[in-house]
């Protein structure tokens, strides 16, 4: 076993002084997804456009909410949700995708799962400026608090990188893992406050509290929009949630690994 952690640890490092190799190939992802396209990424960009217009106006007056408040909470919340859900979705095909690559070439797989990292996470760039003109626009606080978004984008990085690792590792095994993760998905949005203000959701029904606190997509979320929209760091509950699950993504991501790291290639 100590045998195996050691190659692994190997594998790793390797693979994160190949930066050059999987930062472009992550480059190149972005560029084949749009290409020949007139408006290129910028699709990513229009797509988060509509969505934030058309839902936030429509639910800012169904759930009574103030628009200077709720669009900047939507818009925040859709693309940290997107990134998210792209990490274990898109990031669930990183060996799939690159089966050619794994079977030709002699690199460490972690370079397959490095460029889905850098290619989930240029798409979420691109909708950042969807955030930009929001905040922008509503003349959002910006203080010395704001900042405080910077340590809880790190975390949901974390967050993105090992949920890539589980589910590349799972869904090469088992394909259906990806189309399950899909359809989870889609219900957890709507439990997620995302197109709704948790504060909406206590205040009219606080039986069902647990919807919140006990969503790790909440939390996650939490500690990078919280401070972006008041300059105030979230509550502590937040960042122990998310400590927690971290800990807990980085054991699952350890489990997987030992168990089909040598598997990968028959699996493909």
């Amino acid at each position: 076993m100590s045998e195996q952690l050691r190659r692994t640890a190997g594998d790793v490092v390797h693979s994160v002084r190949l930066w050059h190799i999987w930062t472009r190939l992550g480059l190149l992802d972005l560029r084949m997804r749009f290409r020949r396209s007139a408006v290129g990424p910028g699709w990513v960009f229009l797509n988060l456009s509509v969505l934030v217009v058309a839902i936030g106006f429509i639910y800012a007056n169904l759930l009574g909410q103030d628009a200077h408040y709720f669009i900047p909470y939507l818009t925040a919340g859709m693309i940290l949700w997107s990134y998210l859900t792209n990490s274990i979705v898109e990031g669930g095909n990183a060996f799939v995708n690159c089966e050619g690559y794994i079977k030709q070439i002699s690199l460490p797989i972690y370079i397959y799962i490095l460029r889905s990292f850098v290619s989930v996470g240029l798409t979420a760039g691109i909708t950042v400026f969807a955030f930009v003109i929001v905040g922008l626009f509503y003349r959002l606080p910006v203080s010395g608090g704001t900042l405080l978004a910077l340590p809880g984008l790190l975390v949901v990085m974390t967050a993105s990188l090992l949920l890539i690792t589980i589910f590349a590792h799972l869904n090469t095994r088992f394909r259906d893992i990806a189309h399950m993760a899909t359809v989870l998905l889609q219900v957890l949005f709507y439990a997620t406050p995302v197109i709704f203000p948790a504060e909406a959701l206590l205040r009219r029904r606080p039986d069902l509290s647990f919807v919140i606190t006990l969503n790790p997509m909440f939390h996650l979320i939490e500690v990078v929009r919280h401070p972006l929209l008041t300059g105030a760091p979230p509550p502590i509950q937040s960042y122990i949630a998310a400590g927690l699950i971290l800990l807990v993504l980085g054991v699952c991501a350890a489990g997987v690994i030992a168990v089909f790291q040598r598997r990968i290639v028959f699996a493909l």
